[in-house]
């Protein structure tokens, strides 16, 4: 597991297109450009990525998801203004799409905009057939948290935990939440199925086991954990921590 798998945030875009025939050429032109976009942006090529979705919009000027490209590739390359001109404009044309309102609300909590981006969350989650309700929830969660809703953020904590998922992302961060709410024992116990889940367990993972077992009280648990993160992470921000005694 690569260092960050476990707190990554979430940017959703639109899969590869195959021909299909109910589509008009105007919008199978469309779907082939924002999929070139989509695979552009993953690659971190946002300039291309944004030359392609524009090119689809001269197929189908309101065309959702390539407006949802756009947005997240100027987000990319820090232009704030134009992204949310195009998240502005993708949710015009799908208010419904959980795609677009899950990646408008990550944009809009991580600038402060909190109400509206749990707003965006809660359209997302309110889409039953939506593939990762769990993700979302945790966003939803982090976003509250941020806002100063510890409450609110509870709710969400508590209906991602319930989901039945094997996202580690989810574990991790909802064993995150538990430990600093003093609910230790099922923290441990997210705790432990992420970390048997792991090859290797990342830094951030070691540092939550340290923390659980020095607020349980067990010391020889904390100094396993303690241990290893100093031994396969010396240079981490989390060794760091270790070693300057900033356990909150």
């Amino acid at each position: 597991m690569k260092k960050n798998c476990l707190l990554a945030l979430i940017l959703v875009l639109s899969p590869l297109v195959q021909a299909n025939e109910d589509l008009s050429a105007d919008e199978q032109r469309a779907a082939t450009r924002t999929s070139l976009a989509s695979e552009y942006y993953r690659r971190g090529a946002y300039a291309v990525a944004i030359e392609e979705g524009k090119k689809a919009l001269e197929s189908v000027p309101n065309y959702a998801q390539a407006l949802n490209v756009l947005a997240v590739s100027y987000v990319a390359l820090k232009d704030d203004a134009k992204g949310r001109m195009y998240f502005e404009q993708a949710v015009k044309a799908a208010p419904k799409d959980s795609d677009i309102n899950q990646n408008f609300g990550a944009f809009l909590c991580e600038r402060g905009d909190y109400k509206a981006g749990l707003a965006r969350y809660d359209i997302v989650l309110s889409n039953t057939l939506y593939a990762t309700p769990e993700l979302t929830l945790i966003a939803a969660a982090n976003c509250s948290l941020q806002a100063g809703d510890r409450a609110l953020a509870r709710q969400y904590f508590d209906r991602a935990s319930k989901q039945r998922t094997n996202n580690l992302s989810v574990k991790f961060q909802v064993a995150n939440y538990l430990l600093s709410e003093g609910e230790l024992a099922q923290a441990k116990q997210l705790f432990i199925e992420v970390l048997r889940a792991v090859s290797k367990a990342p830094p951030e993972l070691l540092w939550l086991g340290v923390r659980i077992e020095r607020k349980i009280g067990n010391k020889e648990a904390e100094l396993r954990y303690a241990n290893e993160l100093k031994r396969n992470h010396p240079d981490s921000v989390e060794a760091t921590k270790l070693m300057t005694g900033q356990y909150d």
